[in-house]
């Protein structure tokens, strides 16, 4: 059974009509989680490589994250929250803000659209 292509992060040199997933990591929304990890650990006053000593991890562990190229899970986020001295529910709080924000702005954008 052939693949849609669906032009979303098309494969290079893989066989004809083969794509892959969007990956979560970079979406939007996501990307609304990685930036309130970072203003965390900078009002904290912790670099990357500290932080990750903290967590016990490689030194580009952090950056990985603060790019987008490795996801935090549950546990891990819980961790980042402590180690730079947080509960972990005001960083929820704080995520949550941002997504609020972006889907009232987001609406706006539309209805403008619509308006035009």
């Amino acid at each position: 059974m052939p693949v849609t292509d669906t032009g979303v992060n098309n494969a290079r040199g893989g066989p004809v009509g083969y794509s892959r997933r969007p990956n979560p990591v970079f979406s939007s929304e996501y990307g609304h989680v990685r930036h309130v990890l970072i203003e965390a650990r900078r009002e904290a006053g912790v670099s990357q490589r500290a932080l990750a000593a903290r967590l016990d991890k490689a030194g580009s562990h952090i950056a990985m994250i603060e790019r987008g190229q490795r996801r935090v899970d549950l546990l891990e986020f819980c961790r980042i929250a402590e180690c730079l001295g947080l509960p972990a529910e005001e960083l929820v709080r704080r995520i949550e803000r941002r997504l609020r924000a972006a889907q009232a702005a987001s609406a706006a954008r539309e209805s403008l659209a619509r308006a035009s």
